[in-house]
């Protein structure tokens, strides 16, 4: 695998990097004023050739509306609408042509839709016109309302064509807009009011249309003063000082008040339709020249939009070259922190991490503040940022490396407490026992202490396992070497099928060195209690022996249904290196303790298939736990003295030594078996040395 590139390469790309980034937007920021500047053009070329011919389209429309709501109705020969309707079809016929010649797939998904509703209405007008003269569209308020509904399309297409232009110009076609529809609504009050005229009473359905038409006349004239422009609000405000639009209104409110279906309007026919169509001859007017207006802004915009793609070729060029420069300097600068922050990072993972590591490990105080002190401050505020992340990361890694050391302690200070406290109960219980014992002549009672002391025998050791978990070492210690064989059965012993284990013949078993004894004693229990549990209950676990060139080694054989490979693999390689105590490992606390405890003597073990399927742990105790010379039979010494106080004296007889030297004035009694030994414990109980028994004396007069 090649190595990465160098920082200088890497450097070199980033200097290129923003060379390129800024060509590239220089030329999408010119692309963006070229399509801005097409877009306007666009707009504006729609606006010029639809705008106009619509607002006149719709002007004629409402006239050809007024007309139709004042003609007998069934009357198509009427002069002023047949020559209406000719202007109308001409008006119409030219918005076709101007149609017809727009592009209107660059114009959006909106435009050419509204464009085709607009046609669409245009063909419908024939129908609508013949309806009308034959009058098939009664009562007359709904030849009124197709018109209105004709116009609304026509309304709306040009409303919605505004051309991409500035705040204040979009303001200014929205009044436009409001302004027209406000023409639109009072032309419709004008038809309505002529038709009622024309008919001589106005019906609940005339009063409800003209209401509608009135308030939203109205609400939208409202509107159109506050979004009109400067020419057209002074248009607006030239109308509303008129006379005609005061007359209007007057008339506005009367005929809104008056509630009185059936009977003509009270209005002055002639009076309505002079200050109704003088309103919308001035408002149309007022339209027309603000979409003049409109549309010369639109061209000034173009040429400044033009200005504006000048002016942003120039400032990217501009800003190119400055790029190429302060990146230049940057990089130089950058090299400098980035070298300064590498050699930082390299002697917290190679140096400062790992001793931190080691020293929480042998159980060392720490203080975060001192381990993590604050780094230098960057040149770079970037670089500096990761500067800092990179103390935080070290900080809280020391705090929680601190934090886990702590609470290890802890947890091993609790385990501890409460392992003194059950050994010391348990060790009160086991004399208080052996007193029992002493003292009952009935064989079952006996039994059952016997099968009670060996009960408690094995708890006694569960709690030791509390010890060795805080590595600390159980109280109970010999002076004096031990037979390796005694130190076997002692271990048998505290097994609860301690009858399923046969101990093969140790003709030339060494001595083992007093200070292993109980941890041997604790190993070899826990491995002979593993094989017993995972075992067949008819089966025999088998003990050998044999000298090796190291030290004497030990075999454990059961006869159970083994584990694989790779499961013997990782429980040898935790068995050779004792890992850390995981509180979620629980269910292997036996293999644990087991590797602890030959860790602390430089005990080897090893797991292995046996030849009946079972398993088989090797236990090899090295030549530095053995001794050289017989142990001698003597005195008991304090350490032996202290170490009955605390068994209740059983290790020690169980061991075979001089228990009258313990207990001198105690004459020797009866000594009954620990248990009915089966068909093949017979066999390696006989084998040994010497029996383990349990003395049962008479208390002292």
């Amino acid at each position: 695998m090649s190595s990465p590139p160098p920082i200088r390469s890497k450097l070199l790309r980033i200097l290129l990097l923003p060379l390129i980034s800024m060509v590239a937007l220089w030329g999408f920021i010119t692309y963006s004023s070229l399509a801005e500047i097409a877009t306007v053009s666009q707009a504006q070329d729609r606006w010029e050739a639809t705008g106009s011919p619509v607002l006149q389209l719709m002007v004629e429309l409402q006239r050809e509306r007024q007309l139709s709501a004042e003609a007998p109705r069934g009357t198509a020969s009427h002069a002023p609408l047949a020559e209406q309707r000719r202007v109308t079809d001409g008006k119409a016929e030219r918005l076709r042509d101007v149609i017809g010649t727009l592009d209107l797939e660059s114009a959006g998904t909106e435009t050419p839709a509204q464009v085709q509703a607009l046609v669409r209405a245009l063909d419908g007008l024939q129908a609508l016109r013949a309806s009308a003269d034959s009058g098939g569209l009664t009562p007359p308020i709904k030849i009124i309302t197709a018109y209105d509904d004709l116009i609304d399309v026509a309304n709306k297409q040009l409303g919605d064509q505004t051309p991409p232009v500035e705040v204040s110009a979009y303001r200014a076609v929205r009044g436009m807009a409001a302004y027209t529809s406000s023409a639109e609504y009072l032309g419709r009050e004008h038809a309505i009011i002529t038709s009622t005229i024309v008919r001589n009473k106005m019906t609940p359905i005339d009063r409800a249309a003209f209401v509608a038409a009135f308030n939203s006349r109205r609400t939208i004239f409202a509107n159109a003063e506050r979004d009109a422009s400067h020419e057209l609000r002074a248009n607006l405000d030239e109308l509303v000082r008129s006379g005609p639009y005061k007359r209007l209104l007057a008339a506005e409110d009367e005929l809104f008040a008056w509630d009185t279906s059936g009977y003509a309007p009270p209005v002055d026919p002639a009076r309505w339709k002079s200050d109704a169509g003088h309103m919308l001859d001035v408002i149309n007017r007022g339209t027309q020249r603000e979409l003049v207006r409109v549309m010369a802004e639109t061209q000034a915009q173009k040429t400044a939009a033009y200005w504006r793609a000048g002016l942003v070729v120039l400032l990217g060029l501009a800003a190119v070259v400055v790029s190429i420069v302060l990146s230049f300097r940057f990089g130089r600068s950058l090299i400098v922190e980035l070298r300064r922050l590498q050699a930082s990072a390299t002697e917290l993972a190679e140096q400062r991490l790992p001793r931190l590591v080691e020293r929480l490990r042998r159980g060392d105080d720490v203080d975060p503040a001192t381990e993590a002190p604050a780094p230098d401050r960057a040149d770079t505020a970037e670089v500096d940022r990761v500067v800092q992340a990179f103390s935080a990361v070290r900080r809280t890694a020391v705090e929680a490396a601190v934090g886990q050391a702590t609470l290890r302690k802890g947890v091993s200070q609790v385990f501890l407490n409460l392992a003194w406290r059950n050994q010391a109960l348990l060790h009160r219980q086991l004399a208080l026992l052996d007193t029992m014992e002493r003292r009952v002549e009935e064989p079952e009672i006996l039994e059952d202490l016997f099968k009670l002391d060996h009960l408690t025998t094995r708890m006694r050791r569960h709690a030791e396992n509390l010890i060795i978990l805080s590595d600390s070492a159980p109280a109970r210690r010999w002076r004096d070497p031990v037979p390796v064989f005694d130190v076997i059965r002692s271990a048998v012993l505290e097994v609860e099928d301690y009858t399923r284990v046969t101990i093969a013949p140790m003709p030339n078993a060494p001595l083992l060195a007093g200070a292993a004894v109980t941890d041997v004693i604790h190993l070899v229990a826990e491995l002979v209690e593993n094989a017993a549990v995972f075992s067949p209950p008819d089966t025999m676990v088998q003990i050998r022996s044999m000298t090796a060139a190291n030290g004497f080694a030990l075999e454990i054989e059961d006869r159970g249904l083994g584990l694989n490979q790779a499961t013997l693999d990782d429980l040898n390689a935790r068995l050779a290196t004792p890992p850390e105590f995981d509180l979620a490992d629980s269910d292997r606390l036996g293999l644990f303790v087991v590797s602890r405890l030959a860790a602390r003597h430089g005990i080897k073990i090893m797991l292995r298939r046996s030849p009946y399927d079972g398993t088989t742990a090797i236990v090899l105790l090295p030549s530095a736990l053995l001794a050289e010379t017989e142990a001698v039979a003597g005195p008991p010494s304090e350490t032996d003295h202290a170490a009955v106080a605390r068994t209740g004296g059983r290790v020690l007889r169980a061991l075979g030594t001089a228990a009258v030297a313990v207990a001198p004035n105690r004459p020797p009694g009866p000594r009954p078996s620990t248990a009915e030994p089966g068909p093949d414990g017979a066999a390696w109980f006989e084998s040994g040395p010497s029996r383990p028994q349990r003395r049962r004396r008479p208390a002292p007069a």
